[in-house]
């Protein structure tokens, strides 16, 4: 028996159309975006964004109405064209997880084909649409006619188009700013990516900063180039007072080593004072034992830093510290008179008035002696609805995987 093969965009389509479909869209939308450059138009804010999603929305109704008894309504709401949108939107995310969504110059093809910014470009618009299209098609499927064992099936479904849809159409509404922050002042102004100041609905008043430091680390550098030499791991050891360590080709002894010291005359001493800054004593030992002894420091803002030359090619220095904590002491002023003291620490975030605040930075010149906090200020009006239709897809998969054990324990009895 011949098998009959059928020609491509011949009825029914399949997965050959479905992934052409697909990608035919994403290479339309990057077209655009190369020749007409999104970002020109900058992006949709609130209320064209409701008025877009408004119209949508009666347009995919009115569709429906057009093909509910043709075969493009069959296809639209099957398996072949949910795969090759859900490929093609994955290949967007994938993207996006290896090019830094950050702003660029367009002179190169990332920022010519906005790569960089790929939620806000044509492309990420387009299949968005096609996306929200399609799952619109197979919900509407499954409701009519309604039957009650399609609830998990229809939940799981609309939960995913309401969070495509709020985290498509929502992105322009999503403000994410910096303040710089300084001890004893009160900041109202927060600024983006390109230096713009916005003011804000609430104000930030510094107390005190705080910020612990781990201790810092020794390691060898070329003298010629100024690059670390690690032909073995590990490349840089922590320095502790007294410790005897190998590093590479040497044996390492630390004579004597203050976290905050000053140098008089041919040595360093212990000192509290502003840019003090971390020194260590340190005897090197060779292979061939030859022995060096001297000190090195990492400097600060007000202080040189001091290496010790092991021989022509090789130097020993000390690394700037790396911070193990920070955290800022605030207080939080609001239009209605009102105020709260928090303690901004990483991954520790509050939310005022809408305004979610965020410990990012410090002034690393300064380091521990940084009297400025760096502080994110992020407003994301339609997060709540990408939270609603996550939940929505998580009751609905756990409904489908409950009955779908039932049918199957029901089919063994």
């Amino acid at each position: 028996m011949t098998k009959i093969k059928k020609a491509l965009w011949q009825s029914p389509w399949t997965y050959s159309e479905g992934f052409l479909l697909a990608f035919g869209i994403l290479l339309v939308g990057f077209a655009l975006e190369f020749t007409i450059d999104s970002t020109n138009f900058g992006t949709i804010v609130f209320p064209q964004n409701i008025i877009v999603g408004g119209v949508y929305i009666l347009l995919n109704v009115l569709l429906y109405f057009l093909i509910k008894r043709k075969s493009s309504f069959k296809f639209l709401s099957g398996v072949p064209a949910s795969i090759g949108a859900i490929t093609a939107l994955s290949l967007l995310v994938i993207v996006m997880g290896i090019i830094p969504q950050v702003p660029i110059k367009k002179d190169g093809l990332v920022g010519m084909l906005n790569l960089n910014q790929l939620t806000t470009s044509i492309p990420f618009l387009f299949i968005n649409f096609y996306l929200l299209l399609i799952l619109g098609m197979v919900i509407i499927r499954k409701l009519f006619p309604l039957k009650w064992k399609n609830w998990g099936f229809i939940c799981s479904h609309l939960g995913l188009w309401i969070t495509v849809f709020a985290a498509g159409l929502g992105s322009g509404d999503l403000q994410r700013l910096r303040m710089d922050l300084h001890e004893n002042r009160i900041e109202a102004r927060a600024y983006d990516d390109f230096g713009k100041f916005y003011e804000l609905p609430l104000a930030i008043k510094l107390n005190d900063f705080k910020i612990e430091e781990f201790n810092p680390k020794m390691a060898v550098v070329e003298n010629t180039t100024g690059n670390l030499y690690e032909p073995t791991k590990p490349s840089m050891i922590m320095i502790e007072d007294s410790l005897e360590c190998k590093l590479h080709d040497w044996k390492i002894i630390v004579e004597e080593f203050f976290l905050t010291s000053g140098r008089s005359g041919d040595r360093y001493y212990f000192l509290s004072d502003l840019g003090a800054a971390p020194a260590a004593k340190v005897k090197v030992i060779s292979q061939q034992k030859d022995t060096i002894s001297g000190w090195i420091s990492c400097g600060s803002f007000n202080r040189p830093h001091e290496s010790l030359k092991i021989n022509d090619e090789f130097s020993l220095l000390m690394t700037v510290p790396e911070a193990k904590k920070f955290s800022s002491d605030v207080r939080i002023f609001t239009p209605d008179g009102k105020q709260r003291d928090e303690v901004l620490e990483v991954n520790k975030s509050f939310t005022v008035n809408g305004w979610k605040i965020y410990q990012l930075s410090y002034d690393e010149k300064m380091g521990i002696y940084s009297t400025k906090s760096i502080v994110e200020v992020v407003k994301d009006p339609w997060q709540i609805y990408v939270y609603i239709g996550v939940f929505m897809m998580m009751i609905g998969s756990i409904y489908m995987f409950w009955r779908g054990n039932k049918v199957t324990i029901s089919s063994e009895q």
